[in-house]
């Protein structure tokens, strides 16, 4: 089958990668002329574990092609995948110009029958503007669906190819089968709905994983109030199979480009549609004041909580990860940089270090000093600061953390290390609930 993917960005490049792999040939779109540069000679715009082997793969098979014009590829396509980004207002309304304009131009160079599947994620009762526009402009006949993802960074690929389960929205049987015959080579279970429900789906998946972060964290925080220990609590809660274990993990709150952006957007569809999502405003508010909360930790174990000293003026302080998630160079809604920003408006001084996120985060934090490795973060510091839970900070030597460190101090936002034996070793340790 031959496709077109509007959208180089995580979803869009991916799905591409994925389908040519199947077998498919598909056409990326992208409005950024350096990235279809980039990416016609390999080169991916971010960092995700195996997709720049599936780019270069299928490119040098003749499968995958990059560009920025719609011609090329929409006539010769039997399905666009729509995979813009729709980021979030001021006021959490999800940002559809980059939708509309794609499916605008999709419309415009139909010329045989063609499945429009919608896989950003929109707000609920948009569907049929989005129709609208593409009569307005269409030549041929179209259809609409919609089939959500649900990857994440760091296993996009894997998730791509091995979803718990391909969501089909359209009462069209015809597209029903066209996306069916599709999806025929990837496992996962098949949900056949309308479209309202797809894009249902999505929305409530995504704020109940933002649901169970917020409940650990205030189980966590609870727990430190009463003095229990919330890795045993939330392990025990875990067990049970009606819950999982799945993000019941406490730590500094949940970022990235999906979880904030989709329950802000929830909340605001709530309103469209003259509901409260009541419990959604607390996980949100939960989730910003993680943060502070944090902050205070590292003030309390700095000795900074006290009248006389409101600030960390003088603190130098080692921060190890920076990307939202491990596995990632993605920065966006990092718990991460939003810690700095606070550790900078208290004076502190900030090294930090990350395996895959400095570079972007050069690009907004310029004047924080960045190491090729975690040790040369450490060395001389008031205190080690961990945010991001990377698989590598685990094995860190604890022994020669402690001998390089100005003072022994960690102040853990993942729970990562081993509570009884960092406090053996002589470190004043802080967790999370701990």
């Amino acid at each position: 089958m031959t496709l077109t993917v509007i959208g180089a960005g995580y979803v869009g490049l991916v799905t591409a990668a994925v389908f040519s792999q199947l077998g498919n040939k598909v056409y990326c779109v992208d409005i950024d002329q350096k990235r279809v540069q980039d990416l016609k000679i390999g080169k991916i715009p971010f960092f995700e574990p195996s997709l720049a082997d599936y780019v270069k793969r299928n490119i040098k098979a003749k499968r995958l092609f990059f560009t920025t014009s719609y011609k090329e590829s929409v006539p010769k396509s039997k399905v666009v995948f729509i995979c813009v980004g729709t980021p979030p207002k001021n006021n959490g309304e999800a940002d559809l110009s980059y939708l509309f304009a794609a499916v605008e131009e999709t419309a415009k160079n139909l010329t045989t029958y063609t499945l429009i599947t919608i896989k950003s994620t929109i707000p609920i009762g948009f569907e049929d503007d989005l129709e609208e526009v593409a009569r307005k402009h269409a030549k041929s006949k179209f259809e609409f669906a919609s089939s959500p993802e649900f990857l994440r960074e760091g296993t996009a690929i894997e998730d791509t190819l091995h979803p718990d389960r391909i969501v089909i929205g359209t009462d069209s049987k015809k597209a029903q089968k066209i996306l069916l015959e599709l999806h025929a080579p990837i496992s996962g279970n098949r949900i056949i709905t309308d479209i309202r429900s797809a894009q249902l789906i999505k929305y409530a998946s995504n704020a109940l994983l933002a649901t169970k972060v917020s409940f650990a964290n205030d189980i966590a925080n609870l727990c430190e109030k009463m003095g229990a220990d919330v890795e045993k609590v939330l392990e025990g809660v875990g067990q049970d199979k009606r819950i999982g274990r799945s993000f019941l993990y406490p730590g500094v709150g949940y970022g990235g480009s999906c979880l904030p952006k989709d329950v802000l957007a929830f909340i605001s569809i709530g309103q469209f549609f003259d509901y409260d999502l009541t419990l959604l405003r607390a996980v949100d508010a939960i989730n910003e004041k993680q943060i502070l909360r944090f902050i205070t930790k590292i003030r309390k174990a700095l000795g900074a909580d006290e009248e006389k000293r409101k600030n960390l003026e003088g603190k130098k302080l080692a921060v190890l990860g920076l990307a939202f998630k491990p596995n990632t160079d993605d920065i966006r809604e990092s718990p991460s940089i939003k810690i700095i920003k606070h550790l900078l408006d208290l004076k502190a001084q900030i090294t930090a270090y990350d395996p895959q996120a400095m570079e972007n985060t050069k690009k907004i934090l310029p004047d924080i000093n960045y190491t090729k490795d975690a040790y040369g973060a450490l060395n001389g510091k008031d205190a080690l600061i961990l945010i991001t839970e990377w698989p590598q900070f685990r094995e860190l030597d604890l022994d020669r953390i402690k001998k390089i460190l100005k003072a022994p101090i960690i102040i853990d936002g993942r729970n990562m290390f081993d509570i009884n034996r960092v406090r053996q070793l002589g470190f004043k340790y802080v967790g999370i609930g701990r």
